[in-house]
């Protein structure tokens, strides 16, 4: 019977991906159509102020006014269902940083009505939430950091942890009395990366009930620009063999036409020094899923390595969609 419904698998399951910081633009969301992506966590923000990020959203509104056939904004799980049902791509509304609140708490509240449904505490460096984990100390979280927590958990706005500093992680964890998620971060015992997650936090993350998403950006692989989709595959093997299939998906960090010019803007942060870490150019994504277009060919691999239909349906999109709906309710 299994194997009865494994041709139809891709098209039929739920597909989220964890993360995509790609450049918003028709052939984005075309390339997510091609490969049955239901719905991403979109970054629409990282080090913008509050500002910047209100006019990055209404610019959204007119991406969905053009790209009606394509793309539906995502505010809810019903919204999730009704992108697979409509053949569209769902965008949920995410930040990479909580730096659009900037320092009034008031302004998360602000943030959900427009529709921001994820947010992750801080990217790569400090801010008034706490480190990231990239900072040259590793403070915990601030006594604002813990507000932010509180107000996401009554909001319902899921706290990603995926760029967030050791300690702040670890103390964001227990505070939230929701689950957290790292949505694309890979293990560090299989590269080395400080951006990549330690077992003892992945088994924090999924021992709260949340969600830790592979990634294939090729820095955080070990093989890096010689990558395979079958070592995007490892880490899901390694994850799974760690804490279980239920707490496992896939957070792809897609960049798909961002320039060097950009990457330099990101990574530099407050620094504004424009370090590339290490980061090779052009950014090499491994073979076998270069981009959203071939989000299928995950489903063959997990087939292919002996995943059931079961654990791939979670794998691919149901862990993700069982933590929204716990989250965002």
């Amino acid at each position: 019977m299994d194997r009865l419904v494994r041709p139809d698998l891709h098209s039929d399951a739920i597909v989220i991906d964890g993360l995509n910081i790609s450049r918003w633009c028709e052939d984005t969301f075309r390339q997510l159509s091609q490969g049955g992506v239901t719905a991403i966590n979109a970054t629409i923000a990282v080090h913008q102020g509050f500002r910047e990020t209100v006019t990055a959203i209404s610019r959204w509104h007119g991406l969905f006014e053009r790209h009606t056939p394509l793309i539906d904004p995502v505010r809810s799980v019903d919204d999730v269902h009704r992108a697979k049902r409509e053949g569209k791509v769902g965008i949920i509304f995410g930040f990479q940083s909580t730096d659009p609140i900037e320092k009034d708490l008031r302004l998360l509240s602000v943030f959900w009505t427009l529709g921001v449904r994820i947010i992750q505490l801080t990217y790569n460096e400090r801010n008034y939430i706490g480190d990231g984990c990239l900072e040259r100390t590793d403070c915990g979280l601030s006594h604002f950091g813990l507000a932010v927590i509180e107000e996401m958990n009554r909001l319902g706005i899921l706290v990603d942890l995926s760029h967030v500093g050791y300690r702040t992680t670890m103390e964001a964890i227990e505070a939230s009395q929701l689950p957290v998620s790292f949505t694309h971060a890979n293990p560090r015992a299989l590269c080395d990366h400080p951006r990549n997650k330690t077992d003892e936090q992945i088994r924090a993350v999924a021992g709260r009930g949340g969600v830790i998403g592979a990634t294939a950006f090729p820095l955080f692989l070990s093989a890096g620009s010689e990558a395979t989709i079958e070592d995007l595959v490892d880490v899901v093997d390694y994850l799974v063999q760690l804490v279980g299939v239920d707490h496992v998906g896939i957070g792809s960090d897609f960049t798909y036409a961002q320039t060097k010019e950009w990457f330099s803007w990101l990574l530099a942060g407050k620094g504004k020094r424009g370090q590339m870490m290490g980061l090779g150019w052009p950014v090499v994504y491994p073979q076998g899923v270069r981009s959203a277009a071939e989000f299928p060919n995950v489903t063959r691999a997990l087939l292919a390595r002996g995943y059931s239909s079961a654990a791939t349906r979670k794998i691919l999109g149901g862990n993700f969609l069982r933590l929204f709906e716990t989250v965002w309710c």
